[in-house]
């Protein structure tokens, strides 16, 4: 189950113990990241370890494997956890909507600057008219 936590409050006295959480990145997007599972809470400071990830032809980037190898992660504030998953699957499509989410973010960029080009040379083409009058 994937889980979006409003307030770290709503985490309080609950073992998330084994399960994958994810946080709220400062990108331009919408986005979670620095995945990790919780392998031990002690008050509001969670230990985490990371998990393994390798190439994926069905996300078709690195992902989240379940395969059990996992590495030192160090530790994270409760407060800093947006979402909290049961699986890697789980993770791996949440990941994949930040992906498409930067993909949509970068085309309305290119669309903007677009009519604003548009927008400029109107502009210029109404100040040309002008001059000719």
């Amino acid at each position: 189950m994937i889980r979006m936590i409003e307030d770290p409050a709503e985490l309080a006295g609950e073992d998330i113990t084994g399960k994958y959480i994810l946080r709220k990145l400062n990108y331009h997007w919408f986005a979670y990241g620095k995945a990790g599972i919780v392998t031990a809470c002690k008050g509001t400071i969670l230990q985490i370890d990371r998990e393994e990830t390798v190439y994926s032809e069905r996300w078709g980037r690195r992902a989240y494997t379940g395969s059990g190898k996992r590495y030192p992660g160090g530790i994270c504030p409760i407060s800093a956890i947006a979402c909290v998953c049961d699986t890697p699957d789980e993770v791996n499509a949440v990941i994949q909507l930040d992906v498409e989410a930067q993909d949509e973010f970068y085309q309305l960029i290119a669309k903007t600057e677009a009519r604003v080009q548009a927008l400029a040379a109107a502009s210029r083409n109404q100040i040309y008219l002008a001059a000719a009058e």
